[in-house]
């Protein structure tokens, strides 16, 4: 064998082996800050060794991100059912959130015919439950950013009629109930003021209090209820903490976001906090308010608090006959965002 096999033979090895070693040793001494899972302690010596090269093995995460950023750079989304890139630096959830992005143009909807009819003898046995104790009920839709802004999508499709738009027609026809759906109303607004953050799926406060105020426009048809002035509040520009769609592609970006703070003491008092319950007292108003409600309603709760003289916010939508017994509320409102109104209202309610 010639020295010249050997070398290139031992070149191979010796780079074969610098494949297996250096990967390990860049993830035992790599010194950058690693994210801790929040069960690791719970986790045995094997298990967490198991973890660590699952999720750190050798460069996996820098390879990750450094394609993720490059696919980034070229305007293109290296997980587009996840997160899609739009235009001037607007980013929105991709299909694998029940199916949004073709939805927003009413594009490859399936609706069975069944669910429809499970979410309207739902709806009307909330109904008829709460009218029967004299409380009234409503359902409030805050839209997809999809359906605010579609004119930052990467592309444009006819528009047809989308899920929630089909779901409204077959209940106003069925058992004449209208779900509140908070778009043309914000649509109408959106050229005041940016209503959503471009990197997150949320809306922000300035769009959080038009959607309140109409939707307490929409009570005031049949209550007396005050409604506080957007006068009362002064505009602060503040980092936004969560870019919740870019994370999907593990890219974080710095945007500044409109705030609104009241100009003067805030009367609604806390009187209980948990993730899934929130209570609230103001004094100076008088009736109550029960919101069953999603993130969305982190931003206008406070407008809601001005308004009634308790208010109380419960995650999930399943309706507590004991709790409505107790409480007394004089309004129910489900508030949930347009891309989980079929999967919320399609669970089944034992009233």
């Amino acid at each position: 064998m010639s020295n010249y096999k050997k070398i290139s033979q031992l070149l191979t090895i010796i780079l074969f082996m610098a494949m297996l070693i250096v990967p390990s040793t860049i993830m035992f001494f790599n010194p950058k800050e690693k994210k801790q899972n929040k069960n690791e302690e719970e986790l045995s010596e094997i298990d967490r060794v198991n973890e660590l090269f699952q999720k750190e093995f050798g460069l996996k995460t820098e390879l990750i991100d450094s394609y993720f950023k490059l696919k980034n750079n070229i305007n293109e989304s290296p997980l587009p059912n996840s997160c899609v890139i739009g235009k001037n630096g607007w980013y929105f959830l991709g299909n694998d959130y029940n199916n949004l992005f073709d939805d927003s143009f009413g594009h490859n909807i399936i609706i069975d015919s069944l669910e429809l009819k499970t979410i309207k003898n739902n709806i009307e046995s909330i109904r008829n439950f709460l009218t029967s104790k004299g409380i009234d009920f409503k359902i409030v839709v805050p839209p997809n950013k999809h359906r605010v802004y579609p004119e930052y999508l990467p592309y444009s499709h006819p528009q047809n009629k989308t899920r929630l738009e089909i779901l409204n027609d077959y209940l106003k026809k069925e058992i004449d109930f209208e779900i509140l759906y908070l778009r043309d109303t914000l649509v109408k607004a959106k050229s005041e003021k940016l209503l959503y953050y471009k990197t997150n799926t949320h809306w922000n406060d300035y769009g959080a209090y038009i959607g309140y105020n109409y939707t307490m426009k929409t009570l005031n048809k049949t209550h007396d209820l005050p409604i506080a002035g957007i006068e009362e509040y002064e505009e602060v520009i503040q980092p936004i903490k969560i870019n919740d769609v870019t994370q999907q592609i593990n890219l974080t970006f710095k945007e500044d976001a409109i705030f609104l703070q009241k100009k003067d003491t805030i009367e609604a008092k806390i009187i209980f906090r948990k993730y899934r319950k929130q209570v609230f007292s103001n004094p100076s108003k008088t009736k109550k308010l029960l919101m069953h409600r999603d993130s969305f309603a982190n931003s206008w709760m406070v407008f809601f608090n001005e308004s009634f003289g308790s208010t109380i916010y419960l995650r999930g939508y399943k309706l507590n006959k004991k709790l409505i017994n107790k409480e007394k509320p004089d309004i129910v409102i489900f508030e949930i965002i347009e891309r989980n109104v079929f999967e919320n209202l399609s669970k089944q309610q034992d009233l």
